[in-house]
C-alpha cells in the first residue's frame, strides 16, 4: 500500500513537472509568435505603392493559405476556415494610418484550427501550428517588398 501511494505522488510530482514545462513552452512560443506578427504587418504611401503591396499580398495569401480565398476587396483579403485541424489559413487587411491619408498599413494574420484549447492553452495541434504560422508570418514582409521581377528580355 505505501508503495502504490509513493508512486502515485511520484507520479503527480512529474505531471506537475512537465505540465509546468509545458506552459514554459507554450509561453516562450507565443512570445515568438508575437514578434513573427511583427514582421507580418507593411506600411505603404501612395495609390501606385499600396496597390502593387496589396497585389502581392493577395498573391501571398494564395500561395501560403491551405483554403482558397473566400472574399477579397481593397480592405480584407479572407480565406475560408479549413474543415481539417492543424491547417494554416490566413486573413489580410489594409487600413488607412490615419484618416484621409494615401498611407496605408497591411497586416497578415496566420490561424490555425486546433491551435488552442478550451482553456486558452495550447491545443493538441498546437506546435504543428505554431510552427507553421511563425514562418509565414515571419516571411510575410520580405515578400512583400522584394522586387518585382518581370519577364525574361530575350535581347539575344
Amino acid at each position: 500500500m505505501k508503495r502504490r501511494a509513493i508512486c502515485a505522488i511520484l507520479l503527480a510530482g512529474l505531471g506537475a513537472c512537465a505540465s509546468e514545462a509545458r506552459w514554459t513552452r507554450f509561453e516562450q512560443t507565443e512570445a515568438a509568435l508575437m514578434q513573427a506578427r511583427e514582421f507580418a504587418s507593411v506600411d505603404c504611401s501612395g495609390i501606385s505603392e499600396c496597390t502593387q503591396r496589396w497585389e502581392r499580398t493577395r498573391q501571398y495569401v494564395a500561395r501560403y493559405s491551405a483554403t482558397r480565398i473566400r472574399r477579397a476587396d481593397q480592405a480584407q483579403i479572407e480565406t475560408g476556415r479549413p474543415l481539417e485541424a492543424g491547417v494554416v489559413y490566413l486573413w489580410a487587411t489594409r487600413t488607412a494610418v490615419e484618416p484621409g491619408s494615401e498611407r496605408a498599413r497591411i497586416r497578415l494574420k496566420g490561424m490555425c484550427k486546433g491551435m488552442y484549447g478550451m482553456d486558452g492553452g495550447p491545443g493538441l495541434l498546437y506546435t504543428q501550428c505554431a510552427a507553421q504560422i511563425r514562418s509565414i508570418e515571419t516571411n510575410f514582409r520580405g515578400f512583400i517588398l522584394a522586387p518585382l521581377v518581370g519577364p525574361a528580355d530575350d535581347a539575344a
